[in-house]
């Protein structure tokens, strides 16, 4: 009808590291809501130049990106990753060992919970006071490419590069 009027609506670009408050809710809920989740996102690269290890069970050399999560809560959060990469992500406590991809392993996946996307989607409780690493890697190995992911909770966390070096194993490993 010609008396129904929308209020403005202001669009802007989000830089590729940001936190975004999602509200499940079709009306503003009030300041003190605890519903609202949380999203923090991350993009990053993975280029022939990126670290290098072989994942647990495979042959191959595998690009890979470290993220530092700290979560400000404890709390359940699940990481999920976009990219036209068939991705492969692992969560762990610190410190995290590419030598030893086992040793302090949470939480692995391959694709999203229902199997219908090559992108992972990991769920794991996190503590306040405890830093984790989130590992972006790749199922097959030998693929670079852009990618970003997403962290749902109930409070953003701080996702930051965590730079480890390439490392080999030892021969006879």
């Amino acid at each position: 009808p010609a008396d129904v009027s929308l209020p403005p609506m202001n669009i802007t670009s989000i830089p590729s590291s940001t936190t975004i408050v999602a509200i499940p809710t079709t009306t503003a809920p009030p300041a003190n809501d605890t519903s609202a989740v949380r999203i923090s996102n991350y993009s990053g690269v993975l280029t022939t130049s990126s670290s290098t290890f072989t994942r647990n069970g495979r042959s191959g050399t595998f690009y890979f990106e470290a993220i530092e999560v700290i979560p400000k809560q404890t709390g359940s959060y699940t990481f999920k990753s976009y990219s036209a990469i068939d991705s492969y992500g692992y969560l762990y406590t610190n410190p995290f060992d590419p030598l030893n991809t086992t040793s302090n392993l949470l939480t692995h996946a391959d694709d999203n919970e229902n199997e219908t996307s090559d992108q992972f989607s990991l769920e794991c409780a996190l503590q306040t006071g405890t830093s984790y690493t989130l590992i972006f890697t790749t199922f097959d190995d030998d693929v670079t490419g852009p990618f970003s992911v997403a962290a749902v909770g109930p409070v953003r966390v701080s996702l930051v590069r965590n730079n480890v070096p390439t490392t080999e194993a030892p021969y006879g490993m």
